[in-house]
């Protein structure tokens, strides 16, 4: 992403850079998106040192594309939620992650603040104000007088509820049930593309809504996941119908059979269906939160390597109790959440194998 990014700090949209463009919302904010996670995942300040003048650049990109009125417009607008079935206003998705760029540089900036150096934390405290300048401009924009949102679709709901958007905590409760009411009301479908699907099942558990949230795992209608495995993928496809077999292959213009973005997923499935979180105030699985939240299934098994070892876990149904399995890696901490409703409810791991009843 740094070496193709552009003179006035536009990240490219694909990187390498290929016939694509730069500056687009969602997609070069992987500049700021990525080094991040992997900062997160690795507990290596390195990578955020060394990228932190160039996502200072692209911040400095973004603070330049006005318009229309307004003064935090965030990136291009080419892509909004990309091959969604609901159309998402493409700005509002740009003005959103615009939001979220600023949230990640404060986070990132606030970790490489050190005790000989308010450098960092002077950008922190302005990128934190630059975040809540942008969430007021979003509420002038985007929020009715009922708090309610004027874009109507899941992936806007999404969005607003992921990056703390609404203005009240009422606001934001009603948001959650207008969310499930959409995925309820399109008979147990999402309509989000690339944006929307990203976020969409980690969002919902977040908010209590893991049920829906599984519930979408295992519909078979299209759109959905299993709709494209009973069509015969075996990969993860650019499309939700890239191929049927009533109609066969979609358009060959652009109709990837290798494509990451709808297996999303998949980190909803480690990260709550087996409860395998990271830690942010001790990246690098230093610290575990285990905070598994079962479903209908009658099992679930995975591992991840960080870089202590091998954290795996599992559950599995036992009549009407769920055994849980869960291996902890030499030099690190864990917390057991064994009741996700009751946050007091934890219990304190070392290093080893353990199994709990949840």
């Amino acid at each position: 992403m740094r070496d193709g990014q552009r003179s006035d700090g536009a990240y490219p949209d694909v990187a390498p850079h290929s016939w694509v463009g730069y500056g687009q919302a969602a997609w070069a904010d992987a500049g700021v998106i990525v080094p991040w996670t992997i900062y997160l995942m690795y507990d290596n300040k390195k990578i955020l040192q060394d990228n932190y003048a160039s996502m200072e650049k692209y911040m400095e990109f973004l603070s330049r594309q006005k318009g229309d009125g307004y003064n935090y417009n965030g990136a291009g607008t080419n892509y909004g939620d990309w091959l969604s079935y609901e159309d998402t206003e493409r700005r509002y998705v740009s003005v959103c992650y615009y939001a979220y760029t600023a949230q990640l540089m404060a986070k990132i900036s606030e970790a490489l603040k050190t005790d000989d150096c308010d450098a960092y934390a002077s950008k922190a405290k302005a990128y934190r104000k630059l975040a809540q300048e942008i969430k007021k401009e979003f509420q002038t924009r985007y929020v009715d007088a009922d708090g309610d949102l004027k874009q109507k679709s899941q992936t806007a709901y999404l969005l607003a509820l992921k990056l703390d958007l609404f203005p009240t905590e009422e606001a934001r409760k009603k948001g959650v049930e207008t969310l499930v009411r959409k995925i309820t009301g399109n008979g147990n479908r999402l309509s989000t593309g690339f944006v929307g699907t990203a976020i969409l099942n980690q969002t919902l558990s977040q908010f209590g809504e893991s049920n829906t949230a599984y519930d979408l795992l295992l519909q078979r209608n299209n759109p959905s996941w299993l709709y494209s495995i009973d069509q015969g993928a075996t990969t993860i496809w650019e499309r939700w119908d890239s191929y049927t077999k009533e109609k066969g292959f979609g358009p060959v213009s652009m109709n990837s059979f290798n494509h990451y973005s709808l297996g999303s997923v998949l980190s909803w499935l480690y990260h709550t269906g087996l409860g395998i979180q990271r830690d942010e105030t001790k990246p690098g699985y230093q610290h575990i939160l285990l905070k598994p939240q079962p479903g209908p299934l009658e099992f679930m098994k995975g591992s991840v390597d960080s870089p202590y070892g091998v954290i795996s876990a599992g559950w599995e149904r036992k009549g009407d109790k769920i055994e849980y399995q869960v291996t902890i890696p030499v030099n690190t901490t864990a917390t057991l959440f064994k009741n996700t409703q009751d946050p007091a409810d934890t219990v304190e791991l070392g290093s080893g194998t353990y199994t709990f009843m949840l």
